[in-house]
């Protein structure tokens, strides 16, 4: 059986073999369940998932989420990992593979001359189990593993945004695609990476952007997907002093990736507006503050990984907005468990356990006074 994880495997790999091995035996061995339970969930994958929910998008508009039931869950995410280690994913692919991220694929294209950048329109929603069992089959799945991951990996006629298996089902799908698209932009020394819907490539002249994009193109549309109109007259070939941009990051300068202005403000806003309520804090904003304060964290860290980002002021001014919390408590003398006030999860509330002792403690002074 396939087990193969390294980049360069995993570019190399004979697309024709790639899944050839695999059977629904072994994949319900990894879930700890027996086959006829699995063929039971994929004939009828409807009881995978909870009602769908709509989602607003950034851009404007809905996306339809599909999130799996808490019954389900862990034996999806099981299959996603065995599926994960034995199936060679492509170089190419950044999007739901371990290590990698919108920051790797964007990487790829620093200080490019030009850039070519399409995105698939609904993406999600126009693949369907017969579009996926057909190149399932053209990886070397057999005909029953290329019925059974083409039914359990979509719902309602599409592959499920949300879903477990859904980043892995789009990394198959695009397999192919990938290949042939990595070979184009190596040929032209350039540089081709995918992040589920969004395809890059990085070139040395307009000229050769231009044919590429028509590459883009043409392999999306022979695979009955639509390219983005909108965005690809937006930003579909980007050179000359032109913002670069992929995936909310700039690529200009080769001395690293820096996310966009609009996201930095933003970032900035919540630490700012962090930072003013930890000074003036009482019981009651314990627990807000600690929600805010998960927000903030999620913006350092997403902008830590780039090399030219706020992330280091940030994580300053977060600890010094914690201490000032910290030495109020310490003022009611009121301990934090290992003077983190601010954890929150399924068993432990520890804003609330504080705030309760503070306010208990002021109305006791008030009565002593």
């Amino acid at each position: 059986m396939l087990n193969v994880n390294s980049e360069t495997a995993s570019r190399t790999a004979d697309a024709g073999t790639l899944l050839r091995g695999i059977t629904v035996e072994a994949i319900a061995q990894a879930c700890e369940t027996s086959p006829d339970e699995l063929w039971r969930l994929a004939r009828n994958s409807k009881l995978l998932f909870k009602l769908p929910r709509q989602q607003r998008k950034k851009g404007g508009g809905f996306r339809v989420i599909y999130p799996p039931t808490k019954t389900h869950k862990p034996l999806l995410k099981r299959m996603a990992r065995f599926l994960s280690r034995q199936i060679p994913v492509h170089s190419a692919a950044h999007g739901g593979v371990k290590g990698r991220s919108s920051f790797t694929s964007a990487a790829k294209h620093l200080g490019a001359t030009v850039l070519v950048v399409r995105d698939i329109e609904e993406c999600y929603p126009s693949i369907g189990p017969q579009a996926l069992a057909n190149a399932l089959k053209r990886l070397g799945a057999s005909p029953s593993l290329a019925k059974f991951l083409s039914s359990i990996m979509t719902v309602d006629g599409q592959i499920p945004q949300g879903g477990p298996l859904s980043s892995l089902a789009l990394n198959l799908f695009f397999y192919r695609q990938d290949e042939h698209l990595h070979r184009k932009a190596r040929r032209v020394r350039g540089a081709y990476t995918r992040l589920a819907d969004d395809l890059v490539a990085s070139v040395g002249d307009t000229e050769t952007g231009a044919a590429m994009g028509r590459e883009f193109d043409s392999a999306i549309s022979s695979r009955h997907l639509r390219v983005n109109a909108s965005k690809r007259a937006k930003k579909g070939l980007l050179g000359g002093d032109k913002l670069k941009e992929i995936h909310s990051l700039i690529v200009n300068s080769r001395r690293g990736l820096r996310p966009k202005d609009e996201h930095v403000q933003k970032a900035l806003r919540f630490l700012q507006n962090y930072c003013r309520r930890c000074r003036s804090a009482t019981p009651a904003d314990l627990e807000s503050l600690a929600y805010l304060r998960r927000v903030v964290c999620g913006w350092m860290y997403y902008m830590r990984q780039a090399a030219r980002s706020p992330a280091r002021h940030m994580r300053k001014q977060i600890h010094l907005a914690d201490a000032r919390v910290t030495q109020m408590l310490k003022k009611h003398a009121i301990q934090a468990k290992k003077n983190k006030w601010w954890v929150l999860s399924s068993k432990r509330n520890e804003p609330r356990r504080l705030a309760a002792q503070w306010v208990w403690r002021e109305v006791n002074a008030a009565r002593a006074g």
